[in-house]
């Protein structure tokens, strides 16, 4: 009997022993085991401009001989390089306003109102189109309508180089009368050529004997 108790004991003592083992062993398993966790999360940075590029607005503008018109000039400088150009026509006091002619330029290019644009009548105006050194000469009807060959404008150098006189269009530099515009020219040899009258709308080019 003192032989089975003795082998009980030690089983039981045995059993306490691994018992405590194991416990020691998830014990410190647990103190010394952190899982770690890492996400890593990587997006491309993304720069979104919000704000657009408002187009930069100029106008000017030409009262007409007898105050009562004004010839209004609105140039939009674009993002592209280009301007457009819109030319209107209004009362004195802006009121009544028509839109004549639009037209979008490269950067070589840029167009002007004249200060002497307007015929003596107020029936006419032109605007001037500076190409590096030429110079482009456009004449409007006031209404806007067309003229007879249905054209919105007439091109003053187109006309007049095709009337063949020998000599190059320089300028315009204003009005003889209701309906004729003064043109200056270049000799050939780049002189200054004789000046000559642009008859509006018949598209008449006659000479002077006097240079302007």
């Amino acid at each position: 009997m003192i032989a089975v108790r003795r082998q009980i004991e030690l089983e039981t003592f045995f059993l306490l022993v691994i018992g405590a083992g194991i416990s020691l062993f998830f014990v410190t398993y647990k103190n010394n085991y952190q899982p770690q966790f890492s996400i890593a999360s990587s997006m491309p940075s993304m720069q979104v401009s919000t704000e657009a590029v408002a187009p930069k607005i100029t106008i000017s503008s030409q009262i007409s001989p007898d105050g009562s018109k004004k010839l209004i000039m609105k140039t939009t400088q674009n993002n592209d390089n280009t301007a457009t150009y819109d030319f209107s026509t209004a009362n004195e006091n802006g009121t009544n306003e028509k839109l004549i002619f639009t037209e979008v330029v490269d950067s070589s290019k840029n167009m002007t109102v004249p200060f002497n644009a307007w015929s003596p009548d107020d029936q006419y105006f032109f605007i001037q189109e500076d190409s590096g050194d030429s110079k482009n000469i456009f004449v409007f009807k006031v209404t806007g309508k067309s003229f007879a060959d249905t054209q919105i404008y007439l091109d003053a150098s187109s006309i007049f180089k095709e009337a063949n006189t020998g000599n190059n269009f320089s300028e315009a530099t204003g009005w003889a009368s209701e309906s004729l515009i003064i043109l200056n020219t270049k000799k050939q040899d780049n002189t200054k050529g004789p000046s000559y009258w642009l008859e509006v709308p018949s598209k008449a080019i006659i000479q002077l004997s006097t240079e302007f």
